[in-house]
């Protein structure tokens, strides 16, 4: 008699999560290779949630060099093309006197936003919004973005499993970085020094 070993069968559910724990880890990987530097670290603030309805209002980045040193800032505000909500402006204190008066065409701050960046990888906090709006600014603008991108909200999930939140604010208190204030180059710099909090965190681990 011919006996046959039954393979379990693998359900479709069990089959996806081993691929998303399995691009998970190739996902930080690549973000700890790309915080060893230079790398940037961005931050955009818009009129609201929607890419469809709303608008970048301002660009901020800085580039950090290998040994975790702030080399450069950009920072540009956007002269956008319908008036800045009054929330948006309790949120951010950008107003639209600063925008009036201080504020440029997307296209323009989008392609210094872009040479500034060159062709480094580029870290957001929650970088899925990032992403949608400079993709459509992308498509408004015909310049494209095209650099790789890494998320430190990701990052600090892994690095801080135990916090109730990875809200940016919860994370500066926790590493002892300046608190965010919804100004973007203030949360770039907030955003730096959790980046670098979680790859040293990471990498001991």
């Amino acid at each position: 008699m011919t006996f046959f070993n039954r393979r379990p069968r693998t359900s479709g559910g069990a089959s996806r999560a081993a691929v998303n724990r399995t691009q998970a880890a190739a996902a930080l990987e690549s973000a700890l290779q790309a915080l060893r530097g230079p790398f940037i670290v961005a931050d955009l603030e818009t009129t609201g949630l929607s890419t469809s309805t709303c608008e970048i209002l301002e660009f901020a980045a800085v580039r950090v060099e290998a040994a975790g040193t702030l080399a450069r800032e950009y920072t540009q505000v956007v002269r956008t093309r319908s008036p800045v909500p009054s929330f948006i402006t309790r949120l951010t204190g950008i107003t639209q006197a600063e925008v009036d008066r201080h504020g440029v065409p997307v296209v323009q701050a989008f392609s210094s936003f872009l040479e500034f960046v060159e062709d480094l990888p580029v870290f957001f906090h929650n970088a899925s919004f990032d992403r949608r709006f400079l993709g459509a600014a992308a498509d408004l603008t015909g310049l494209p973005f095209a650099n790789p991108t890494h998320c430190t909200l990701a990052l600090a999930r892994r690095a801080w499993p135990e916090l109730p939140s990875h809200k940016l604010e919860i994370l500066a208190r926790h590493v002892g970085a300046s608190d965010p204030t919804h100004r973007a180059l203030a949360d770039v710099r907030t955003t730096v020094a959790v980046a670098l909090a979680a790859s040293s965190r990471l990498a001991a681990a």
